[in-house]
C-alpha cells in the first residue's frame, strides 16, 4: 500500500479541519481525522502512534457524543485492536 501518501493526505485533512473548526471545541470531523491517521499507523505497525491518535479521537468523540454512541464504540474497538496487535491486554 501507499501508506506514506495516505498518512500525508490524512494529516493535510486534519490541518484543514483544524483551520476550519478551530481547536477550542471538539468537532466530529477532527475526531475522524485522528481516527484515520491512527488507522494508517496501525496498518504499518506503528502501534504507539496509532494508540496516541485513537486516544485523541476517543477523547474528542466522548466530548462530542458522550459515552453511548456508535462512533465512541468504534474507537474503543480500534484501541482494543491495537493492544491485541501489540500482544497486550486491552486497557480500553
Amino acid at each position: 500500500g501507499k501508506y506514506p501518501e495516505a498518512l500525508s493526505e490524512h494529516k493535510k485533512a486534519l490541518d484543514m479541519r483544524l483551520a476550519v473548526y478551530g481547536t477550542e471545541k471538539p468537532h466530529p470531523s477532527v475526531a475522524t481525522s485522528y481516527n484515520n491517521i491512527g488507522g494508517v499507523y496501525d496498518s504499518i505497525g506503528k502501534y504507539s502512534e496509532a494508540l496516541a491518535e485513537f486516544k485523541r479521537c476517543l477523547n474528542m468523540r466522548l466530548a462530542v457524543y458522550g459515552t453511548a454512541h456508535p462512533s465512541v464504540a468504534d474507537t474503543y474497538d480500534n484501541i482494543n485492536s491495537v493492544y491485541k496487535s501489540m500482544g497486550k491486554d486491552p486497557e480500553a
